[in-house]
């Protein structure tokens, strides 16, 4: 034997499979439900690879790349089962479920069931990840039955601001679809926008129909509030009620809407706008027309001496 040469002795025997896949830290089960994991699997058996090695490999597959980490954990325990996984899919059900209560969107068992899987495999009970969820339930916001004499809205979160946009809405005189209300509480849901975008770009609106008033509606007065002098005085004029008169009235946009000789916004003065009532039929038929009109004719049967 050549000196410092070592001696040879018996190749130490190949690790099974099982110690092999122990050793990489991978479970049987889990290697051979995927195809491609189970091939390399197979070549670093026959090559006795090491854990680095092996490890390595699977970085490059596809299955790898294909999939982010919160896939990959989810996969393994998927292929594993048992009580863990079984506990994984019900929290995510329970959370899917909750927000979805909370947005005010409803799910069928098979939107359910699927959005629960994404909740697993996409991560979505991270913190910094729970924006997706609400982006995939906002899709599901739409308007739905409200219980018996109800009628039909939207639910949860999404309903109660509906419901403010569109109160904000019909106090400046601005009537919107169904399907315009949705898509504010989808892109709200979504984090895309924000309920304040929404009431900006109400008041917005109703500031350009109403230019004389445009800055106190931006600054966040409502038209109504803004014309209730106009709505006092004609629903006195008629005798009516004031929640009978809409901004629509002809009458209300008029005295609202109005411009000077120079053509910049103006609102009518109150008694240019009350002598405007007084030419309408409907105030002939009033009470204080007819006292009126009586009390004129009592002073001039006393001028030519009818009356005393």
């Amino acid at each position: 034997m050549a000196k410092n040469q070592t001696p040879k002795g018996p190749k130490p025997d190949p690790l099974t499979r099982e110690e092999l896949s122990a050793r990489f830290g991978f479970a049987l089960k889990v290697i051979y439900s995927n195809s491609e994991l189970a091939r390399l699997f197979e070549t670093a058996v026959k090559q006795q690879w090491t854990g680095e090695k092996f490890n390595a490999e699977v970085r490059n597959t596809q299955w790898y790349q294909q999939n982010n980490q919160y896939a990959r954990e989810a996969w393994v325990s998927e292929q594993l089962g048992g009580a863990d996984w079984a506990a994984k899919v019900d929290n995510a059900k329970l959370a899917v479920q909750a927000a979805a209560t909370e947005a005010g969107a409803d799910l069928s068992p098979e939107e359910l069931d699927s959005l629960s899987r994404q909740y697993v495999y996409q991560g979505w009970d991270q913190p910094s990840r729970q924006t997706l969820l609400m982006r995939a339930l906002a899709e599901q916001i739409e308007v739905m039955p409200q219980g018996k004499g109800l009628g039909r809205g939207l639910r949860g979160r999404a309903g109660s601001f509906t419901d403010q946009l569109k109160a904000e809405a019909l106090a400046n005189g601005l009537r919107y679809s169904d399907d315009w209300y949705v898509e504010a509480a989808r892109s709200v849901a979504s984090g895309l926008t924000t309920e304040d975008d929404w009431r900006r770009d109400v008041r917005e609106q109703a500031a350009s129909m109403f230019p004389v008033y445009g800055d106190r509606i931006r600054q966040g007065m409502s038209a109504y509030d803004l014309a209730s002098p106009y709505i006092n005085m004609m629903a006195q004029t008629f005798e009516i009620a004031p929640d009978q008169i809409q901004l629509s009235d002809p009458y209300i946009k008029e005295a609202l809407m109005g411009v000077d000789e120079q053509g910049n916004p103006r609102a009518m003065g109150l008694w240019d706008f009350q002598k405007r009532l007084r030419n309408d039929p409907r105030w002939m038929k009033t009470k204080q027309a007819s006292d009126e009109i009586g009390t004129v004719a009592t002073d001039i049967m006393r001028v030519f001496g009818l009356r005393g």
